[in-house]
């Protein structure tokens, strides 16, 4: 990227000498002017790319035993509950039978027993597992422009191009996977090419070096997807997505767990339900320290990740309410948000000596400021912009917290029970208000680090499997091109506010599309009578409508206009059909599938893997807007569908 940028401020350079040739002053004095921009602009970029990810999954369900192996202790399994944290890196591990589902807010990952995963890479843009054994479900339900999905098992790579549903199976001599698309689109690599697998398919793919494809139609149905169609249901209920984003990590559970209230200085609070008396924020639960974020709090509440990892806390009319503040499409995750206290310089005894640590939940206009290093502007303004901080003053810390001085807000335990990730509220240490006003405030997190966890940890060996990390590592499936579909607009930086009408679903920036789930740009049927076909679209399948300009843009079933051009007989998906119109930047010679006739069940054949395509620039994103004491209304834009082209 950094060598692109360098080659462009060249070409500007060269264009600038050519203009003031005859003025030798101006002539090197536009050009250095212009390189000092462009060194400044690229270190701030490459500042910006070293920032770390603002999108963290969560296990969200669980029945059976959950293991996990960080990165940094790859052939170590530890066992973790709900509302643990799950990051790039991590492998993963269902032991026997259940199962368990991780939530990363664009979608889940759900496992069957016996499954072994590992999450190669998880951030704003991009989501990539690797399956090395078992029984997995994706349930892709945001896939915007610029974003990736990719599913890896030992002897082939899965492109997932569109939203949908998903099901990846490898046996445990890792030489096969069966892929089954319920909704949406895949992509599988083969020798040399790609294999389209389209709804209502299934894809056998043998063999570990010469891969061979088997594509047909139907699919059975187990427990497993019994199960993961209940979990679609829960997601599919409730209003809070009025308040916030349906990519907030834990959305679903608010409406069950508690109340909505709007307030004049705050916006929409939520109150939690049936809450013990004595209940406050960051009580009830444990500190894990995690390689890239450090210390991490990790709730016992079934509800405890949205609150607890995104917002504020305020103390409204004599009870606690989370403040999600202003309306953010892509909000930025956080380990924990709390403004810290204490140290050995805290006069305040401990069972067995050593340093009391405590924290209060972060407040209403209270900043917020990483841990780790490497936060750039950007990722300031994420974390604090939406909770009306003076995103100017990043460098001054306040000189009291909103929440200091409500009665019981610091939780404070030894350092013995924090490192070594014991429950809070039972060791926690009673901090009478005369010690509370002189805690001193510490600037970050606590540096210290965690005791060694000896308990129930497991390795390979014994039944144990290998980290599926370990195992991608000796194997080499085959890589699918990059850019093998081009996607044409830049998503908005995370952190973007967009605004909400008061008590109503967001009205969105009206430089993006209103409809969230955004459709790759198709592929161009090269000349010469052979055209792919596709079978008809399941119920419930994302379908594609190419609006007035050849942009494809997808939209749900529900939202699509009656297809004029060829209705389906009752009972049976539309058979829609896409036009073969080259957006500009796609590589040409990729056949596109079309609707197949009534009665022919198509099986797409492999196609050559086209060339990458670069992506488009970014250096227009949409306008944001600033929240005014709520929540302003900005008129959306509207995609109006036409009819499909025969």
């Amino acid at each position: 990227m950094n060598i692109a940028n360098d080659i462009g401020c060249r070409a500007i350079l060269r264009r600038i000498n050519a203009l003031f040739d005859g003025l030798s002053f101006t002539r090197w004095l536009f050009p250095f002017t212009l390189l000092t921009l462009c060194a400044v602009s690229f270190g701030a970029a490459a500042q910006e790319s070293d920032e770390a990810p603002s999108r963290v999954g969560r296990v969200a369900e669980l029945s059976g035993q959950l293991f996990l192996a960080p990165e940094d202790r790859a052939t170590e399994w530890a066992p973790i509950e709900l509302n643990y944290p799950v990051g790039s890196g991590d492998n993963l591990w269902l032991s026997g039978d259940g199962h368990a589902e991780v939530d990363f807010g664009i979608g889940q990952l759900r496992i069957a027993g016996n499954t072994n995963v590992h999450v190669s890479r998880l951030d704003e843009h991009a989501l990539s597992v690797f399956v090395a054994q078992g029984r997995a479900i994706v349930a892709l339900r945001v896939l915007e422009q610029g974003d990736t999905a990719r599913v890896d098992t030992p002897n082939t790579q899965i492109e997932l191009s569109r939203p949908g549903l998903y099901r990846i199976d490898v046996p445990d001599n890792r030489q096969e996977t069966m892929l089954v698309v319920r909704e949406g689109e895949a992509n599988v690599a083969v020798a040399g090419a790609f294999q389209q697998v389209l709804p209502g398919q299934t894809a056998r793919l043998a063999g570990a070096t010469d891969v061979q494809v088997d594509v047909r139609n139907g699919s059975g149905i187990d427990g497993f997807d019994t199960w993961s169609a209940n979990r679609d249901r829960y997601y599919g209920r409730g209003r809070s997505t009025a308040y916030v984003s349906n990519q907030m990590v834990g959305y679903a559970d608010l409406e069950q767990y508690g109340t909505w209230q709007t307030y004049p200085d705050y916006g929409a609070v939520w109150f939690p339900s049936a809450v013990e008396v004595d209940w406050a924020p960051y009580r009830h639960g444990h500190w894990v320290s995690t390689p890239l974020w450090g210390w991490t709090w990790v709730d016992y509440a079934p509800w405890g990740y949205a609150p607890f990892h995104y917002g504020r806390w305020a103390y409204v009319g004599g009870r606690w309410g989370w403040c999600p503040g202003a309306y953010v499409r892509r909000p930025a995750w956080a380990p924990a948000l709390v403004a810290w206290y204490g140290g050995s310089g805290w006069g305040v005894s401990a069972a067995g000596g050593g340093p009391v640590y405590g924290w209060v939940p972060l407040g209403w206009r209270d900043p917020y400021v990483p841990s780790w290093r490497n936060c750039g502007s950007r990722c300031w303004t994420a974390y604090n912009r939406p909770y009306a901080v003076n995103i100017a003053e990043r460098s001054r810390q306040p000189a009291t917290y909103a929440n200091h001085h409500v009665p019981g807000a610091i939780t404070a335990v030894g350092g013995a029970a924090f490192t070594s990730g014991k429950p809070v509220a039972p060791n926690r240490i009673d901090v009478p208000p005369t010690i509370v006003a002189t805690a001193p405030v510490l600037s970050t997190a606590p540096s210290v680090k965690p005791l060694p966890v000896a308990v129930n940890t497991l390795r390979p060996g014994n039944g144990v499997p290998p980290p599926a990390s370990t195992i991608q590592a000796r194997t080499k499936p085959m890589q699918m091109a990059p850019g093998s579909v081009a996607r044409a607009m830049p998503a908005p930086a995370p952190g973007a506010i967009t605004t909400v009408p008061p008590g109503g679903k967001p009205a969105y920036n009206a430089a993006e599309p209103v409809q969230r789930y955004a459709r790759p740009a198709p592929t161009v049927v090269p000349p010469g009578p052979a055209v792919g076909m596709s079978a008809p679209r399941a119920p419930g399948a994302m379908t594609s409508v190419p609006p007035a300009g050849g942009a494809v843009t997808s939209v749900p079933p529900a939202r699509v206009a009656p297809q004029t051009a060829q209705e389906a007989p009752r009972g049976r998906a539309p058979i829609v059909q896409r036009e073969a119109m080259p957006p500009s930047g796609v590589s040409q010679g990729i056949p596109v599938p079309r609707s197949a006739p009534q009665g022919v069940a198509a099986v797409p054949q492999a196609v050559p893997v086209p060339q990458a395509v670069a992506p488009p620039s970014h250096a227009n994103p949409p306008p944001h807007v600033e929240p005014q004491g709520g929540r302003g209304v900005e008129k959306p834009a509207v995609v109006r569908p036409q009819p499909a082209v025969n």
